[in-house]
Formats: structure tokens, C-alpha cells, sequence
């Protein structure tokens, strides 16, 4: 079978499956859609990747831990499904609490655009049309494999005023977003690979992104970090930490690694408070020799 055909018929099977769940009530749709990651994590869908990232970071948790911590990541994967594919966006923003967003308004205020570096975390696919309702709004993203699905995921996307800068030529784009005022999102939270450098992540050494780091101090635009959190209830609250000021590192290699070594600290810490609601499925540390930590 031709890859455009069976990309094609992957995205019916999604319209298809779409449309017949949203005859049910949300509270089944919600319920249905766990039942559905719970199946995948039960037949080891990336469930070993998680079990492995976990117990190295977590070498004192018993193995009912880890477990109850995957079956955590999971169930966050399924309802943030239900929410992205089968509530209004609009209602989900009735139960978002803000913490910080004082801070977001001082960084768009200095004029030099802002970077909002991010993490794979709570509803992360909420927060962006959330803040586009604010501010103009940019987020880099990595086309999917099928395109069909790309293409009708990204018209939702552009629907919530979300600008739309792509990975793999997303120098251009951002520059001239941060030039327009524009607040741009960039995951840093999973493997660079040959891209980044290495710095400790959650202990261990990792491939980490500079780019946020290399643009902010080109550019002198601020850096928020901005983290999604799920809470009990449906209820969602958005972190906004301090921003970062670019001005006061070193325009070289070691004010590059000062800076992302400093945000990636930032984001460790929601992943250690919450890790129930990191995507712990990746690879985060593949590639890198693991010393353990001391």
C-alpha cells in the first residue's frame, strides 16, 4: 500500500471514530478514551520506556511507585485527548487558574517579543490557545507523519490565532515573530540528540536545545517558562516563572550553556513535583552515556 494511501485511511479511521464518540456524552467519551491508553499501557505501548526513565530517576521507589506513577502518565495522556479532540475550548478556559501571569505581562511589555520555553506536561496543547486569546502567539512544531492528520490538526491550531512556525526551518520564523511582538513557544523538554549539548536533566546527562538560549541572548528577548499543570476536578493551572533576562549572560558558548542549564533546572522542578504528568514515554536520555548521579 502507497504511504498517501494508507496516511489517507488513517485519517478517515480518525474522522470516522471521532465523529461516532461524539455521540456520547463527554463523561463516557473521557471514560472510553482512558479504557483506550490503559489497554496501550497494559500491552507495553512505550510502557518499558517510561518503567526504565522512571526508575533511574527514581532509584528509591519501590516498583509499586513507578507503576502508579505510569498508570498516572496515562491517564494524563487520555484526558488531555478528550479534552484537545471533544470539549470547546472555550469551556475548558472557565477552569484555568493562572500563577505568575503578572510575570508574562512584564515580559511583553519590555517589546522584545518573548520566548516561553515549555514542557511535555499536563494539558501543554491547552495552554497555547489559552494565552492566544491574550497575546499574539507563536509555536513551533515538527510536522506529523501523516500529513492528512498534520493538516486538520494544524487548521484547529490556526483557528485559535496560534502562528505556526515549523521545526525544521524555525530560525527565520522566529526572529521575525519576536520582531512582530510575538510570544513563541518552544518545547525544550526531549532529546536534542546531535542538535543540543549536554547538560544534567533530572541528574543525569542529556542532549539538550540551546535554542532558546542562543535566541534569547541574540535577540534580547526575556524568557518565560511557562508549565501546564492538571489538578483534581478538570481544573488546569498554568505557571509563569519569573522571566529570565538574556542581557545578564555572556554571548559566547558558556553564557549559552549558563542559560539553558538554568531553564531546564526551572522545568525540572514541575517534573519532580508533578512526574505523573511527564511524558516519561520518551527518550529523553538515549544517545547520552548515564553516569549515575552522585
Amino acid at each position: 500500500m502507497k504511504k498517501r494511501t494508507k496516511s489517507y485511511l488513517e485519517y478517515i479511521a480518525f474522522r470516522l471514530a471521532k465523529a461516532i464518540l461524539r455521540l456520547c456524552p463527554y463523561v463516557v467519551i473521557r471514560s472510553f478514551l482512558i479504557g483506550v491508553f490503559r489497554a496501550g499501557m497494559w500491552l507495553g505501548i512505550r510502557t518499558h520506556v517510561a518503567r526504565e526513565n522512571l526508575k533511574m530517576v527514581f532509584p528509591d521507589h519501590s516498583k509499586q511507585q513507578i507503576n502508579s506513577i505510569i498508570k498516572e502518565v496515562y491517564r494524563n495522556m487520555a484526558i488531555t485527548a478528550a479534552e484537545s479532540f471533544f470539549c470547546k475550548k472555550e469551556k475548558l478556559y472557565e477552569q484555568v487558574r493562572l500563577e505568575g501571569w503578572e510575570n508574562l505581562q512584564e515580559a511583553q511589555a519590555l517589546g522584545r517579543g518573548v520566548l516561553m520555553a515549555s514542557a511535555h506536561m499536563g494539558n501543554w496543547e491547552l495552554a497555547g490557545p489559552y494565552i492566544a486569546t491574550h497575546y499574539p502567539l507563536g509555536v513551533i512544531y515538527k510536522p506529523l507523519r501523516n500529513r492528512f492528520l498534520d493538516a486538520y490538526l494544524n487548521r484547529d491550531r490556526i483557528r485559535h490565532n496560534i502562528l505556526l512556525i515549523e521545526k525544521k526551518t524555525a530560525l527565520r520564523g522566529i526572529l521575525k515573530a519576536l520582531a512582530e511582538h510575538y510570544i513563541v513557544t518552544i518545547m525544550v523538554d526531549q532529546n536534542a540528540r546531535r542538535d543540543g549539548i549536554v547538560i544534567d536533566f533530572l541528574g543525569y546527562p542529556a542532549s539538550t536545545f540551546t535554542g532558546v538560549a542562543k535566541i534569547a541572548i541574540k535577540t534580547g528577548a526575556p524568557i518565560i517558562i511557562a508549565i501546564a499543570v492538571r489538578q483534581d476536578q478538570g481544573k488546569h493551572r498554568f505557571h509563569f516563572e519569573k522571566l529570565i533576562d538574556p542581557q545578564d549572560f555572556s554571548p559566547d558558548e558558556s553564557g549559552v550553556r549558563e542559560l539553558t542549564s538554568l531553564v531546564t533546572r526551572r522545568i525540572e522542578k514541575y517534573i519532580l513535583a508533578y512526574p505523573g504528568q511527564w511524558f516519561w514515554v520518551h527518550r529523553r536520555w538515549a544517545g547520552v552515556e548515564k553516569a549515575r548521579r552522585g
